[in-house]
């Protein structure tokens, strides 16, 4: 009897030791399979490791990964606190259930875990990042800072340990140190393109604006083309003043989405700045065609038209932007600026007047009525107002060009040639103060002063009529007739009406021109 069951405890234990093994080997292989992402292959394996005490806990925290990768986190979460119950020790199954945890929102119960980590495990990579990114999303980055410090190398090697460290030393005045960390973004293999532009904008808000250039750059070679990537790098280029690249970059996401309208609306912009007017207008054709009816793109579609003479185009755009903002200046101004091209002095005082009695303290606007009422003759009322934006804004232009017409109109010749010599002192590239100035002393039979004047004015603005015409006129005075005769040829060739008083709505638009 004593043998049979000593024969029998044998057997017993040959066969638990069989079982252990074999319960081994399926935790194994469930881990395995894990990785592989065959979960349902991992499950199988990891419900046979359960029926041994000794593979049990590791077992349930291998379910509990699993459960959390289908994102039956109620399941995870009751596993992995099974596993965490039978072996305190298991790091594992704490972080995965952080992570659980997190997901539920429940950060303070994911807090805990990860700092009991650190006690089991101090150098911890993973609970160090995730305890960093909670302390960056409270604000508390030089705390953040400090978990990282111990495995900063670590940090370094991962897009969420990157963007924790480039917000950390951002927010705490580190910003040479967060601009190192482009270079090693762009070592990083397989990085998501979203991740990637998140981490250059928060370079480019900081101006670290180069490096994130060279982060959205990288992720567009790596990666394939996107809207969101295009259309971030062509802002980037923006914040760095390299509008031709901007536009490239805009040109490249509108090729990826042809409706957008935010890209159109930036491409014209541009366009506008760098005064390739025809390619702006292009864009703002293409806006209007998908919102026919947005106020920014009249605005901006009929701005350009009223540039490019297309008075025809621009009014009826722009009366039906300023009737959509009626409280907005800018859309008045801008219709005001229409009315004066098409000779609607009346309408555009209307508006301007408006404009004043809401802001009297805009030097702009009292320029803009001022000049409004020059054109149409009342000078007394021009200077009024001239005089209000002069002392509003001192060193402006055209107030005080402006000024100076008013004083030669009234017949003051030496206060308007004093006024206008000052101006070409203080402003040698304004080609009007040049013409307005080369006529007076012309007038005032001061010729050698009068030919340096208007040919600078030509020099400036080879298509102004009135400068050719005048220096025509100037050099046949002095017997100059072969010369006079090409001049005057010349004049006749351009535009018959006189570009400074047809392109008033210009001066309106852009004052210093």
């Amino acid at each position: 009897m004593f043998l049979l069951s000593s024969a029998s405890s044998v057997v017993t234990a040959a066969s638990q030791q069989s079982d252990r093994a074999d319960a081994r080997d399926a935790l194994q292989k469930a881990a395995l399979l894990v990785q592989q992402g065959r979960l349902e292959e991992a499950d199988r394996q990891a419900q046979l490791a359960l029926t041994d005490p000794e593979t049990q806990a590791v077992a349930c925290s291998v379910l509990g990964t699993i459960r959390f990768q289908q994102k039956r986190f109620d399941e995870s979460a009751s596993l992995l606190q099974k596993a965490i119950r039978m072996e305190p020790a298991l790091v594992g199954a704490h972080l995965t259930l952080a992570q659980v945890y997190t997901l539920q929102g429940k950060s303070e119960l994911a807090s805990g875990l990860l700092e009991r980590v650190l006690i089991l495990d101090p150098p911890n990579a993973a609970a160090r990042l995730a305890l960093a990114r909670f302390e960056t999303e409270k604000g508390n980055y030089r705390q953040s800072l400090e978990l990282a410090q111990p495995v900063l190398h670590a940090f370094k090697q991962s897009p969420e340990g990157l963007l924790v460290l480039v917000t950390d030393f951002l927010k705490t005045g580190r910003r040479a140190e967060a601009a190192a960390l482009a270079r090693d973004w762009t070592h990083l293999a397989d990085v998501p393109q979203d991740w990637s532009i998140k981490f250059a904008l928060l370079l480019a808000k900081d101006a670290a604006v180069n490096e994130a250039i060279d982060v959205l750059e990288h992720a567009r070679h790596v990666g394939p083309p996107s809207y969101e990537l295009a259309f971030n790098l062509a802002g980037a280029y923006l914040l760095n003043s390299d509008a031709m690249r901007a536009l490239e970059s805009y040109d490249l996401a509108l090729t990826l989405k042809p409706d957008s309208v935010g890209a159109l609306r930036q491409a014209a912009a541009i366009a506008e700045r760098q005064g390739e007017l025809e390619r702006a207008l292009s864009y703002w054709i293409r806006a209007r065609k998908i919102e026919p009816d947005d106020p920014e793109i009249l605005l901006g579609f009929g701005r350009v038209c009223l540039k490019m003479d297309l008075l025809e185009d621009a009014e009826p755009a722009l009366t039906t932007a300023a009737s959509r903002r009626p409280d907005d200046p800018a859309y008045q101004y801008t219709l005001a600026a229409a009315k004066v091209g098409k000779r609607q002095f009346e309408a555009a005082q209307d508006l301007l007047e408006g404009l004043v009695r809401k802001q009297p303290d805009d030097p702009q606007l009292q320029y803009a009525l001022g000049s409004v009422f020059y054109i149409q003759g009342r000078l007394a009322d021009a200077a009024e107002h001239l005089r209000v934006s002069v002392r509003l804004q001192p060193e402006q232009l055209a107030s005080r060009y402006y000024l100076a017409l008013v004083e030669r109109d009234q017949g003051h010749d030496a206060e308007a040639i004093a006024a206008l010599e000052d101006l070409v002192q203080r402003y040698p590239r304004h080609a009007a103060s040049c013409e307005a100035l080369g006529g007076m002393l012309m007038n005032a039979q001061r010729y050698t002063e009068a030919e340096v004047s208007l040919r600078k004015a030509v020099l400036l603005n080879p298509k102004s009529v009135k400068a050719n015409y005048q220096l025509g006129l100037l050099l046949a005075r002095v017997g100059r007739k072969e010369e006079a005769d090409k001049q005057l040829e010349l004049a006749k060739s351009l535009r018959q009406e006189d570009e400074a008083t047809s392109r008033l709505q210009l001066r309106l638009l852009d004052p210093d021109r």
